[in-house]
Protein backbone atom coordinates (compact mmCIF):
# COMPACT_ATOMS: atom_id res chain seq x y z
CA UNK A 1 0.00 0.00 0.00
CA UNK A 2 1.07 3.63 -1.10
CA UNK A 3 1.32 6.07 2.21
CA UNK A 4 2.21 9.26 2.05
CA UNK A 5 2.17 12.66 3.91
CA UNK A 6 -0.14 15.30 2.82
CA UNK A 7 -1.11 18.85 4.24
CA UNK A 8 -3.80 21.08 5.31
CA UNK A 9 -7.26 20.34 2.83
CA UNK A 10 -5.77 17.52 0.77
CA UNK A 11 -7.79 14.63 2.25
CA UNK A 12 -9.13 11.49 0.31
CA UNK A 13 -11.42 9.20 0.83
CA UNK A 14 -12.51 7.91 4.03
CA UNK A 15 -11.03 10.45 6.95
CA UNK A 16 -10.23 8.29 9.70
CA UNK A 17 -10.23 10.15 13.09
CA UNK A 18 -9.18 8.92 16.55
CA UNK A 19 -11.65 9.23 19.67
CA UNK A 20 -9.94 9.05 23.28
CA UNK A 21 -12.54 6.84 25.51
CA UNK A 22 -12.06 9.72 28.37
CA UNK A 23 -11.74 12.53 26.35
CA UNK A 24 -14.28 14.25 24.72
CA UNK A 25 -13.34 14.49 20.81
CA UNK A 26 -13.93 18.31 19.68
CA UNK A 27 -15.74 17.40 16.33
CA UNK A 28 -17.28 20.09 13.76
CA UNK A 29 -19.57 18.03 12.09
CA UNK A 30 -23.07 17.84 13.33
CA UNK A 31 -23.28 13.86 11.89
CA UNK A 32 -19.99 13.45 14.33
CA UNK A 33 -20.99 15.33 17.21
CA UNK A 34 -24.79 13.28 17.19
CA UNK A 35 -23.08 10.10 16.88
CA UNK A 36 -20.84 10.75 20.23
CA UNK A 37 -23.51 12.52 22.16
CA UNK A 38 -26.07 9.33 21.72
CA UNK A 39 -22.63 7.17 22.00
CA UNK A 40 -20.63 8.50 25.08
CA UNK A 41 -19.03 5.32 26.12
CA UNK A 42 -17.52 5.31 22.74
CA UNK A 43 -13.61 4.93 22.58
CA UNK A 44 -12.32 1.64 23.62
CA UNK A 45 -9.43 0.43 22.15
CA UNK A 46 -9.86 -0.43 18.53
CA UNK A 47 -13.71 0.27 18.52
CA UNK A 48 -14.63 1.42 15.14
CA UNK A 49 -17.60 3.10 13.42
CA UNK A 50 -18.19 4.47 9.75
CA UNK A 51 -20.54 6.93 9.52
CA UNK A 52 -21.92 9.25 6.82
CA UNK A 53 -22.22 12.94 6.67
CA UNK A 54 -23.07 14.33 3.12
CA UNK A 55 -20.48 13.40 0.43
CA UNK A 56 -18.32 12.28 3.19
CA UNK A 57 -17.12 9.45 4.95
CA UNK A 58 -15.53 9.16 8.25
CA UNK A 59 -14.17 6.30 10.05
CA UNK A 60 -14.42 7.04 13.90
CA UNK A 61 -11.49 4.20 15.56
CA UNK A 62 -11.19 3.95 19.87
CA UNK A 63 -7.45 5.10 21.40
CA UNK A 64 -9.12 4.25 24.89
CA UNK A 65 -7.74 6.42 27.87
CA UNK A 66 -5.71 8.73 26.40
CA UNK A 67 -3.03 8.55 29.37
CA UNK A 68 -2.52 4.60 28.24
CA UNK A 69 -1.83 5.60 24.95
CA UNK A 70 2.14 4.95 23.58
CA UNK A 71 3.54 3.53 20.36
CA UNK A 72 1.99 0.36 20.57
CA UNK A 73 -1.71 1.42 20.59
CA UNK A 74 -1.22 3.83 17.73
CA UNK A 75 0.48 1.43 15.30
CA UNK A 76 -2.58 -0.60 16.49
CA UNK A 77 -4.80 2.01 16.35
CA UNK A 78 -4.08 2.61 12.49
CA UNK A 79 -3.97 -0.90 11.88
CA UNK A 80 -7.59 -1.46 12.84
CA UNK A 81 -8.60 1.45 10.59
CA UNK A 82 -6.73 0.16 7.82
CA UNK A 83 -7.92 -3.64 7.89
CA UNK A 84 -11.61 -2.34 8.44
CA UNK A 85 -11.16 -0.74 5.62
CA UNK A 86 -9.35 -2.88 3.27
CA UNK A 87 -12.36 -4.57 1.47
CA UNK A 88 -14.02 -0.74 0.98
CA UNK A 89 -12.57 1.84 -0.51
CA UNK A 90 -9.44 2.82 -2.42
CA UNK A 91 -8.20 5.58 -0.18
CA UNK A 92 -8.70 6.60 2.96
CA UNK A 93 -7.06 9.63 5.61
CA UNK A 94 -5.45 9.72 9.24
CA UNK A 95 -6.39 12.56 10.75
CA UNK A 96 -3.21 12.46 13.01
CA UNK A 97 -4.01 12.47 16.46
CA UNK A 98 -2.10 14.07 19.87
CA UNK A 99 -0.40 11.49 21.53
CA UNK A 100 0.81 13.03 25.62
CA UNK A 101 4.67 11.97 25.47
CA UNK A 102 4.80 10.87 21.47
CA UNK A 103 6.11 13.21 18.82
CA UNK A 104 4.07 13.64 15.88
CA UNK A 105 7.39 12.04 13.99
CA UNK A 106 7.14 8.81 16.19
CA UNK A 107 2.76 8.95 15.64
CA UNK A 108 3.52 9.06 11.93
CA UNK A 109 6.21 5.89 12.50
CA UNK A 110 3.54 3.94 13.94
CA UNK A 111 1.23 4.64 12.12
CA UNK A 112 3.06 3.74 9.00
CA UNK A 113 3.97 0.44 10.30
CA UNK A 114 -0.06 -0.35 11.91
CA UNK A 115 -0.95 0.33 7.91
CA UNK A 116 1.21 -1.87 6.13
CA UNK A 117 1.17 -5.00 8.71
CA UNK A 118 -2.54 -4.56 8.67
CA UNK A 119 -2.43 -5.43 4.65
CA UNK A 120 -0.76 -8.58 5.29
CA UNK A 121 -2.44 -12.51 4.93
CA UNK A 122 -0.48 -14.94 3.96
CA UNK A 123 -4.44 -16.92 3.54
CA UNK A 124 -4.44 -15.02 0.38
CA UNK A 125 -1.83 -17.46 -1.15
CA UNK A 126 -3.89 -20.78 -0.14
CA UNK A 127 -7.85 -20.18 -0.11
CA UNK A 128 -9.33 -20.30 -3.08
CA UNK A 129 -12.02 -17.61 -2.71
CA UNK A 130 -10.70 -14.03 -1.28
CA UNK A 131 -12.10 -10.63 -1.07
CA UNK A 132 -9.57 -8.68 -2.77
CA UNK A 133 -8.46 -5.92 -1.09
CA UNK A 134 -9.13 -2.59 -2.70
CA UNK A 135 -7.36 -0.02 -0.24
CA UNK A 136 -4.58 0.87 -2.26
CA UNK A 137 -3.30 4.36 -0.73
CA UNK A 138 -3.07 6.07 2.51
CA UNK A 139 -2.87 9.82 3.76
CA UNK A 140 -1.20 11.13 6.61
CA UNK A 141 -2.37 14.35 7.31
CA UNK A 142 -0.33 16.72 9.06
CA UNK A 143 -0.28 20.53 9.68
CA UNK A 144 3.54 20.92 8.20
CA UNK A 145 5.70 18.35 6.52
CA UNK A 146 9.30 18.41 7.87
CA UNK A 147 12.03 15.97 6.95
CA UNK A 148 12.29 14.52 10.11
CA UNK A 149 8.06 13.39 9.22
CA UNK A 150 9.54 12.09 5.91
CA UNK A 151 12.56 10.45 7.58
CA UNK A 152 10.25 8.76 9.66
CA UNK A 153 7.43 8.05 6.75
CA UNK A 154 10.30 6.28 5.20
CA UNK A 155 11.54 4.49 8.35
CA UNK A 156 8.04 3.15 9.03
CA UNK A 157 7.89 1.72 5.84
CA UNK A 158 11.09 -0.07 6.18
CA UNK A 159 9.94 -1.90 9.32
CA UNK A 160 7.21 -2.43 8.41
CA UNK A 161 8.49 -4.43 4.79
CA UNK A 162 11.19 -6.27 7.47
CA UNK A 163 8.61 -7.64 9.55
CA UNK A 164 6.26 -8.71 7.30
CA UNK A 165 9.38 -10.60 5.88
CA UNK A 166 9.85 -12.19 8.95
CA UNK A 167 5.93 -12.99 9.05
CA UNK A 168 5.72 -14.56 5.61
CA UNK A 169 8.67 -17.05 6.53
CA UNK A 170 7.20 -17.72 9.89
CA UNK A 171 3.65 -18.47 7.96
CA UNK A 172 4.72 -20.01 5.23
CA UNK A 173 3.74 -23.81 5.80
CA UNK A 174 6.93 -26.46 6.61
CA UNK A 175 6.79 -28.31 3.48
CA UNK A 176 7.69 -25.31 1.80
CA UNK A 177 9.81 -23.34 4.24
CA UNK A 178 12.75 -25.19 4.49
CA UNK A 179 15.86 -24.45 5.43
CA UNK A 180 16.81 -24.45 1.41
CA UNK A 181 14.09 -21.77 1.42
CA UNK A 182 15.35 -19.39 3.66
CA UNK A 183 18.70 -19.32 2.23
CA UNK A 184 17.08 -18.28 -0.81
CA UNK A 185 15.92 -15.34 0.79
CA UNK A 186 18.35 -14.49 2.87
CA UNK A 187 20.44 -14.24 -0.73
CA UNK A 188 17.86 -11.76 -1.99
CA UNK A 189 18.13 -9.75 1.21
CA UNK A 190 21.84 -9.84 0.73
CA UNK A 191 21.66 -8.75 -2.79
CA UNK A 192 19.32 -6.15 -2.77
CA UNK A 193 20.74 -4.25 0.23
CA UNK A 194 24.65 -4.95 -0.40
CA UNK A 195 25.10 -7.01 2.30
CA UNK A 196 27.92 -9.53 2.22
CA UNK A 197 26.87 -13.33 2.93
CA UNK A 198 28.63 -16.35 3.70
CA UNK A 199 27.15 -19.89 4.03
CA UNK A 200 28.23 -22.68 5.65
CA UNK A 201 26.68 -26.46 4.89
CA UNK A 202 26.59 -29.01 7.62
CA UNK A 203 30.13 -30.42 6.14
CA UNK A 204 31.83 -26.89 6.27
CA UNK A 205 30.11 -26.68 9.78
CA UNK A 206 31.27 -30.29 11.11
CA UNK A 207 34.80 -29.15 10.03
CA UNK A 208 34.98 -25.88 11.66
CA UNK A 209 33.97 -27.78 14.91
CA UNK A 210 30.00 -26.70 15.37
CA UNK A 211 29.22 -30.16 16.49
CA UNK A 212 25.96 -29.17 18.17
CA UNK A 213 24.29 -28.34 14.86
CA UNK A 214 26.08 -31.01 13.32
CA UNK A 215 24.07 -33.15 15.85
CA UNK A 216 20.98 -31.50 15.43
CA UNK A 217 21.27 -31.45 11.45
CA UNK A 218 21.96 -35.05 11.35
CA UNK A 219 18.14 -36.12 11.54
CA UNK A 220 16.63 -34.68 8.82
CA UNK A 221 17.00 -35.37 5.05
CA UNK A 222 16.66 -31.19 4.44
CA UNK A 223 20.46 -29.53 3.67
CA UNK A 224 20.64 -27.19 6.91
CA UNK A 225 22.82 -24.42 6.84
CA UNK A 226 24.55 -21.59 8.94
CA UNK A 227 24.07 -17.80 7.50
CA UNK A 228 26.02 -15.44 8.04
CA UNK A 229 24.89 -11.50 6.79
CA UNK A 230 27.31 -8.54 7.76
CA UNK A 231 26.93 -5.09 7.29
CA UNK A 232 30.04 -1.89 7.52
CA UNK A 233 28.54 1.02 8.69
CA UNK A 234 31.21 2.35 10.63
CA UNK A 235 34.77 1.87 9.47
CA UNK A 236 36.47 3.04 12.77
CA UNK A 237 34.01 1.72 15.08
CA UNK A 238 35.65 -1.53 17.44
CA UNK A 239 32.13 -2.21 18.32
CA UNK A 240 30.51 -5.06 16.59
CA UNK A 241 26.75 -5.78 16.98
CA UNK A 242 26.32 -10.14 16.58
CA UNK A 243 22.34 -10.64 16.14
CA UNK A 244 21.73 -14.41 16.54
CA UNK A 245 18.74 -16.20 15.46
CA UNK A 246 17.54 -19.97 15.70
CA UNK A 247 15.92 -20.55 12.94
CA UNK A 248 14.16 -24.79 12.97
CA UNK A 249 12.38 -24.83 10.22
CA UNK A 250 10.10 -28.08 11.54
CA UNK A 251 10.47 -29.10 15.23
CA UNK A 252 8.98 -32.41 15.66
CA UNK A 253 11.36 -32.47 18.97
CA UNK A 254 13.44 -35.99 17.61
CA UNK A 255 13.83 -38.19 19.38
CA UNK A 256 12.55 -36.98 22.01
CA UNK A 257 9.14 -36.66 20.06
CA UNK A 258 6.54 -33.95 21.54
CA UNK A 259 2.93 -34.69 21.12
CA UNK A 260 1.33 -34.84 18.18
CA UNK A 261 -1.45 -32.09 19.33
CA UNK A 262 -0.38 -28.29 18.26
CA UNK A 263 2.25 -29.61 16.32
CA UNK A 264 1.73 -27.86 13.57
CA UNK A 265 2.48 -24.77 15.51
CA UNK A 266 5.94 -25.62 14.99
CA UNK A 267 7.13 -24.45 11.78
CA UNK A 268 7.39 -20.94 14.06
CA UNK A 269 10.28 -22.47 15.68
CA UNK A 270 12.57 -20.28 12.67
CA UNK A 271 10.87 -16.91 14.47
CA UNK A 272 14.34 -16.16 15.41
CA UNK A 273 16.05 -16.45 12.87
CA UNK A 274 13.33 -14.51 10.81
CA UNK A 275 13.74 -11.25 12.68
CA UNK A 276 17.31 -11.71 12.39
CA UNK A 277 16.66 -11.69 8.38
CA UNK A 278 14.12 -9.04 8.97
CA UNK A 279 16.72 -6.77 11.08
CA UNK A 280 19.29 -7.59 8.27
CA UNK A 281 17.53 -5.86 5.73
CA UNK A 282 16.28 -3.00 7.51
CA UNK A 283 19.49 -2.36 8.58
CA UNK A 284 21.00 -2.45 5.16
CA UNK A 285 18.39 0.40 3.85
CA UNK A 286 18.38 2.32 7.01
CA UNK A 287 22.27 2.35 7.07
CA UNK A 288 22.71 2.86 11.54
CA UNK A 289 26.03 3.83 11.71
CA UNK A 290 27.14 0.65 13.39
CA UNK A 291 28.98 -2.79 12.24
CA UNK A 292 26.69 -5.53 12.34
CA UNK A 293 26.64 -9.62 12.02
CA UNK A 294 23.62 -11.63 11.73
CA UNK A 295 24.19 -15.40 12.61
CA UNK A 296 20.85 -17.54 11.28
CA UNK A 297 21.39 -21.25 12.17
CA UNK A 298 18.75 -23.51 9.95
CA UNK A 299 17.91 -26.70 10.08
CA UNK A 300 14.93 -29.24 10.83
CA UNK A 301 14.89 -31.24 14.09
CA UNK A 302 13.54 -34.67 13.31
CA UNK A 303 13.72 -38.31 14.23
CA UNK A 304 15.34 -40.88 11.68
CA UNK A 305 18.03 -43.35 11.98
CA UNK A 306 20.13 -40.79 12.38
CA UNK A 307 18.74 -38.76 14.80
CA UNK A 308 21.34 -37.48 17.40
CA UNK A 309 19.52 -39.48 21.34
CA UNK A 310 19.01 -38.78 24.66
CA UNK A 311 22.67 -39.89 26.21
CA UNK A 312 24.87 -38.39 23.37
CA UNK A 313 27.05 -35.98 24.58
CA UNK A 314 28.16 -33.41 21.82
CA UNK A 315 31.69 -31.05 21.23
CA UNK A 316 30.21 -27.15 20.80
CA UNK A 317 32.14 -24.80 18.65
CA UNK A 318 32.81 -23.01 21.93
CA UNK A 319 35.19 -25.72 23.25
CA UNK A 320 32.58 -27.24 25.84
CA UNK A 321 30.68 -30.53 25.92
CA UNK A 322 26.88 -31.13 26.41
CA UNK A 323 25.03 -33.94 27.41
CA UNK A 324 22.08 -34.73 25.53
CA UNK A 325 19.45 -35.05 28.28
CA UNK A 326 16.41 -34.17 26.12
CA UNK A 327 16.49 -33.90 22.15
CA UNK A 328 13.74 -31.41 21.94
CA UNK A 329 15.87 -28.97 23.67
CA UNK A 330 17.61 -28.30 20.77
CA UNK A 331 17.69 -24.53 20.21
CA UNK A 332 20.37 -24.21 23.27
CA UNK A 333 22.63 -26.36 21.23
CA UNK A 334 22.17 -24.71 17.91
CA UNK A 335 22.58 -21.51 19.41
CA UNK A 336 25.47 -22.19 21.80
CA UNK A 337 27.76 -23.07 18.38
CA UNK A 338 25.76 -19.51 16.72
CA UNK A 339 27.05 -17.48 19.47
CA UNK A 340 30.28 -18.92 19.18
CA UNK A 341 30.54 -18.51 15.58
CA UNK A 342 29.49 -15.15 15.98
CA UNK A 343 32.45 -14.03 18.56
CA UNK A 344 35.28 -16.46 17.19
CA UNK A 345 35.01 -15.94 13.47
CA UNK A 346 33.34 -12.41 13.43
CA UNK A 347 34.78 -10.72 16.32
CA UNK A 348 31.32 -9.37 17.62
CA UNK A 349 31.66 -7.93 20.71
CA UNK A 350 27.85 -7.64 22.27
CA UNK A 351 25.30 -10.24 21.50
CA UNK A 352 21.54 -10.81 21.27
CA UNK A 353 20.39 -13.46 20.82
CA UNK A 354 16.20 -14.35 19.44
CA UNK A 355 14.52 -17.88 19.71
CA UNK A 356 11.28 -19.56 20.37
CA UNK A 357 13.19 -21.33 23.28
CA UNK A 358 10.94 -22.70 25.80
CA UNK A 359 7.46 -23.34 26.46
CA UNK A 360 8.24 -22.25 30.35
CA UNK A 361 8.20 -18.75 29.17
CA UNK A 362 4.44 -18.91 27.82
CA UNK A 363 4.20 -20.21 31.44
CA UNK A 364 5.67 -17.32 32.85
CA UNK A 365 4.75 -14.51 30.77
CA UNK A 366 1.57 -15.52 28.54
CA UNK A 367 1.57 -14.05 25.11
CA UNK A 368 2.46 -10.41 26.08
CA UNK A 369 6.22 -10.13 27.11
CA UNK A 370 9.27 -11.72 25.63
CA UNK A 371 11.74 -13.13 28.37
CA UNK A 372 15.52 -11.34 28.36
CA UNK A 373 18.01 -13.18 30.06
CA UNK A 374 21.51 -11.07 30.09
CA UNK A 375 24.92 -10.71 31.84
CA UNK A 376 25.06 -7.01 31.54
CA UNK A 377 22.09 -5.14 33.57
CA UNK A 378 22.96 -1.97 31.51
CA UNK A 379 22.33 -3.46 28.48
CA UNK A 380 19.19 -5.16 29.44
CA UNK A 381 18.25 -2.27 30.40
CA UNK A 382 18.51 -0.22 27.10
CA UNK A 383 16.84 -3.37 25.32
CA UNK A 384 13.63 -3.03 27.47
CA UNK A 385 13.44 1.24 26.90
CA UNK A 386 14.35 0.92 23.09
CA UNK A 387 11.28 -2.00 23.52
CA UNK A 388 9.16 0.36 25.12
CA UNK A 389 9.84 3.01 22.31
CA UNK A 390 8.35 1.48 19.59
CA UNK A 391 5.85 -0.55 21.46
CA UNK A 392 7.15 -4.09 22.34
CA UNK A 393 7.08 -5.43 25.82
CA UNK A 394 9.96 -7.35 27.82
CA UNK A 395 10.51 -9.11 31.04
CA UNK A 396 14.05 -9.95 32.33
CA UNK A 397 14.22 -13.01 34.36
CA UNK A 398 16.78 -13.47 36.65
CA UNK A 399 20.38 -14.88 35.78
CA UNK A 400 22.39 -15.36 38.63
CA UNK A 401 25.24 -18.00 39.12
CA UNK A 402 23.04 -20.15 41.55
CA UNK A 403 21.41 -21.38 38.76
CA UNK A 404 24.74 -22.68 37.09
CA UNK A 405 24.42 -26.23 39.38
CA UNK A 406 20.84 -27.16 37.57
CA UNK A 407 22.64 -27.66 34.00
CA UNK A 408 26.10 -29.38 35.31
CA UNK A 409 26.53 -33.09 34.19
CA UNK A 410 27.86 -35.66 35.60
CA UNK A 411 30.00 -36.65 32.35
CA UNK A 412 30.10 -33.58 30.08
CA UNK A 413 30.16 -29.78 30.59
CA UNK A 414 27.15 -29.17 31.09
CA UNK A 415 23.71 -30.78 29.82
CA UNK A 416 20.85 -29.29 27.55
CA UNK A 417 17.56 -29.54 30.27
CA UNK A 418 17.95 -28.23 33.75
CA UNK A 419 17.91 -30.59 36.59
CA UNK A 420 17.77 -30.74 40.11
CA UNK A 421 14.81 -28.66 41.23
CA UNK A 422 12.06 -29.45 43.37
CA UNK A 423 9.75 -30.07 40.42
CA UNK A 424 10.42 -31.24 36.87
CA UNK A 425 11.38 -28.16 34.21
CA UNK A 426 11.73 -25.65 37.05
CA UNK A 427 13.44 -22.49 35.97
CA UNK A 428 13.06 -23.78 32.67
CA UNK A 429 13.42 -20.57 30.46
CA UNK A 430 16.44 -19.65 33.07
CA UNK A 431 18.20 -22.90 32.35
CA UNK A 432 17.63 -22.75 28.98
CA UNK A 433 19.32 -19.43 29.03
CA UNK A 434 22.21 -20.74 31.16
CA UNK A 435 23.01 -22.90 28.58
CA UNK A 436 23.42 -20.35 25.66
CA UNK A 437 25.64 -18.35 28.13
CA UNK A 438 27.92 -20.95 28.61
CA UNK A 439 29.33 -19.99 25.25
CA UNK A 440 29.88 -16.53 25.75
CA UNK A 441 33.47 -15.58 25.73
CA UNK A 442 35.03 -13.10 27.78
CA UNK A 443 31.25 -12.21 29.63
CA UNK A 444 30.96 -9.91 26.43
CA UNK A 445 27.70 -8.13 26.96
CA UNK A 446 24.91 -10.73 26.06
CA UNK A 447 21.05 -10.91 25.50
CA UNK A 448 19.08 -13.52 25.19
CA UNK A 449 15.59 -13.35 23.76
CA UNK A 450 13.17 -16.30 24.38
CA UNK A 451 9.92 -15.15 22.02
CA UNK A 452 8.23 -18.70 22.28
CA UNK A 453 5.26 -16.58 23.77
CA UNK A 454 5.38 -13.40 21.37
CA UNK A 455 6.65 -15.26 17.71
CA UNK A 456 3.18 -16.34 16.63
CA UNK A 457 -0.68 -15.22 17.49
CA UNK A 458 -3.41 -17.54 16.27
CA UNK A 459 -5.48 -14.93 17.77
CA UNK A 460 -7.42 -12.75 15.03
CA UNK A 461 -7.40 -9.56 16.08
CA UNK A 462 -8.97 -6.15 14.54
CA UNK A 463 -5.60 -4.86 13.04
CA UNK A 464 -4.11 -7.72 11.80
CA UNK A 465 -4.25 -11.31 10.62
CA UNK A 466 -3.31 -14.31 12.73
CA UNK A 467 0.39 -15.84 12.78
CA UNK A 468 3.78 -14.52 12.75
CA UNK A 469 4.64 -11.54 14.41
CA UNK A 470 8.35 -10.44 13.89
CA UNK A 471 8.90 -10.14 17.05
CA UNK A 472 11.73 -7.63 17.91
CA UNK A 473 12.86 -6.14 14.86
CA UNK A 474 11.29 -2.95 15.62
CA UNK A 475 13.27 -3.42 19.19
CA UNK A 476 16.88 -3.89 17.52
CA UNK A 477 16.69 -1.21 14.75
CA UNK A 478 15.72 1.44 18.03
CA UNK A 479 18.60 -0.26 20.23
CA UNK A 480 21.23 0.12 17.36
CA UNK A 481 20.46 3.30 15.98
CA UNK A 482 20.90 4.73 19.48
Amino acid sequence: MKVQLVTEGQTQGVVVLGVYQDQKPDFKDTSLIKFIHDNPQFGKTNETQLLYSGNQSYLLVGLGNKDEVDFEIIQNWAGSSARFLLNKVKEMTFIIPEVNGISESSVIEAVVIGTQLAEFNLSSQYKSETKPHVLKSAYLLVNQSSREHSERLRKGNVLAEAINLARRLGDLPPNEMTPTYFLSEAKKVARTGKLKITVFDEKQALKKGMGAFSAVANGSNEPSFVIVLEYLGDSRAKEKWGLVGKGVTFDTGGISLKPGNGMYEMKYDMSGAGSVLGAMMAISELKPKANIVGVMILTENSPSGQSFRPGDILKTYSGKTAEVLNTDAEGRLLLIDAITLAQKDYKATKLIDLATLTGAIIVALGDYYTGVFSNNQAFASQLIEAGKKVGERYWQLPMSSIFNEMIESDLADISNIGHGGSIPGAAGSITGAKFIEAGVENNIPWIHLDIAGTAWDLKTKPFKSPGATGVGIKTLLELISV
